[in-house]
């Protein structure tokens, strides 16, 4: 069996020196074709000229020959001896091995263009990558210039309002400053969300874990709510269970945030009723704990394809809303993405009507050995006083030193007030102070320039605590302001109670 196959890939024959066949020694490979007597010159007319010119006695080898039998190609190889009687021809059927070659060759071709393909898309990626790379640098420099230039009016704003409302005026007044204050902190909540979407996309969004109170971060939410919403025909409720852990470790600012996202959201879409905020222990061992975090509203509610949509980015659920509840539709994507950095779940319970209720269940880590003061909570200042400490401000922009002014007053804080960094240093060197209050982008000299000058000041300032104020307050920009130098970081835009509690803790 094996034999009768090799005998169908060669034929062995002699010819004359004419091509006339005159013996078939073996071999079956179109067996029809050369017979005795046939001249070999019918199947391979390419032999002709090459009989008459074999030399005699040496094997002569010709290679990937073409010959047609019956409307069908065979590539062939041939192995021709000229004797001195004859010559002896041997060929063999190389069909199946030309074509596995020129497949091969074939796909050696595809894969070389292919590769080269690879490469230019390659390139081309990479050279978008750039492009891509650059306009994110781009669009954080400018949102990081937004971000100041925004912060600065609005701490104005929220600055006097804040002045204004420990002052004596008439209802008609009150219910003014009230709405103000309400749409400062909205705006407040859209810089912030814009930020931080803009910071999660470029994954440049990194948590704390530090020690925190969620009993103090309800109540501090609580107490944020009580002035501006006391007049509003929403009951604002907070439930907080008895068996919290009394720390856990996390980022209390970006939980802050998710509550106040929830919390505003509600009251959006609940024209009157209530609007509860609950929170409870579902589970905890020694190192963990799993806080659940609900906000439920008497509102209008959803339909489930709206409540499918609610964390997309820009959503709004009727074309009015962004118009008559002074939002952009980024407050839940950004909790929802928050929740995700946090490793937490995030549910939505809403019935037209009827009202809303999202629930968020959140992993803390427990840390027995965590410092027992509350991270983000200042320790007890009650006994520092600023009155008669003397207190430099360094700011260009002339409505926060003048809020500034207006707090430090009321503490009966001696201050001096400069409009940028050269005016600082001068007014150091003439001057000793207890602390020092710099905006980082001023005209000149920039505070974070400034602070690298210290060798220039009086010895006496050069060792005193320096804070930052400024709108860049991420824990990103934080440490890198403390490693210039700094203290710690005032906030734009911030309370009076803020900025009094962050002095005395650095005095």
């Amino acid at each position: 069996m094996e034999a009768s196959k090799i005998d169908d890939i060669f034929i062995d024959l002699i010819t004359d020196f004419s091509g006339l066949i005159i013996k078939v020694i073996k071999g079956k490979f179109l067996d029809q074709d050369f017979k005795l007597g046939q001249s070999i010159f019918d199947t391979c007319p390419f032999l002709e000229v090459t009989l008459q010119s074999l030399p005699d006695s040496e094997l002569f080898v010709i290679e990937s020959m073409l010959i047609v039998s019956e409307g069908r190609e065979f590539n062939v190889d041939l192995e021709l001896f000229k004797s001195t009687e004859n010559i002896s021809i041997i060929i063999h059927n190389r069909s199946n091995v030309y074509k596995s070659v020129n497949h091969l060759n074939q796909s050696r071709n595809d894969l070389y263009f292919l590769k080269r393909e690879i490469a230019e898309k390659n390139k081309e990626l990479i050279r978008l990558r750039e492009i891509a790379d650059k306009a994110n640098s781009e669009k954080s420099r400018f949102l990081a210039m937004m971000s100041h230039e925004v912060r600065n009016p609005l701490n104005v704003i929220l600055g006097y309002t804040e002045l204004i409302n420990k002052e004596e005026t008439s209802l008609m007044a009150q219910e003014y400053l009230k709405y103000i204050t309400i749409s400062g902190r909205n705006l407040k909540v859209i810089v912030d969300d814009i930020l931080d979407l803009s910071r999660v996309e470029a994954g440049k969004l990194v948590l704390a874990s530090e020690p925190m109170s969620i009993s103090s971060i309800i109540e501090q939410i609580k107490n944020n709510y009580q002035g501006s919403h006391k007049d509003l025909d929403i009951e604002l409720e907070f439930n907080v269970s008895d068996n919290l852990p009394e720390e856990v470790l996390g980022d209390d600012v970006r939980l802050i945030q998710i509550l106040t996202n929830l919390i505003n959201n509600s009251i959006k879409f609940t024209p009157r009723g209530t609007v509860t905020t609950s929170v409870e222990l579902l589970f905890s061992d020694t190192d963990k704990a799993l806080i659940s975090f609900k906000v439920k509203d008497t509102g209008r509610g959803m339909t489930p394809e709206q409540a499918d949509k609610i964390f997309d980015e820009y959503q709004q659920n009727r074309l009015s809303d962004n118009r008559m509840h002074n939002g952009v539709g980024l407050g839940l994507s950004i909790v929802k993405r928050l929740v995700d950095v946090m490793e937490g779940r995030i549910k939505v319970d809403s019935l037209k009507n009827y009202g809303t209720t999202i629930s968020i269940d959140i992993p803390f880590k427990l840390d027995a050995n965590a410092d027992s003061r509350i991270a983000g909570v200042s320790d007890d200042n009650s006994a520092v006083s600023l009155k008669g400490k003397k207190v430099l401000v360094a700011d260009d922009n002339f409505l926060n030193l003048s809020i500034v002014s207006h707090i430090l007053d009321k503490e009966e804080a001696e201050h001096t007030l400069v409009k940028d960094g050269i005016e600082a240093i001068s007014a150091m060197n003439k001057s000793t102070f207890d602390i020092v209050l710099l905006d980082i982008n001023m005209p000149n000299l920039k505070g974070d320039e400034l602070i690298k000058r210290k060798e220039e000041m009086k010895q006496s300032n050069s060792e005193i605590p320096f804070l930052a104020l400024t709108a860049n307050n991420s824990k990103e920009d934080i440490e890198i302001y403390k490693g210039l130098g700094f203290a710690g970081v005032i906030p734009k835009p911030f309370t009076a109670i803020q900025f009094v509690e962050i002095l005395k803790s650095h005095l």
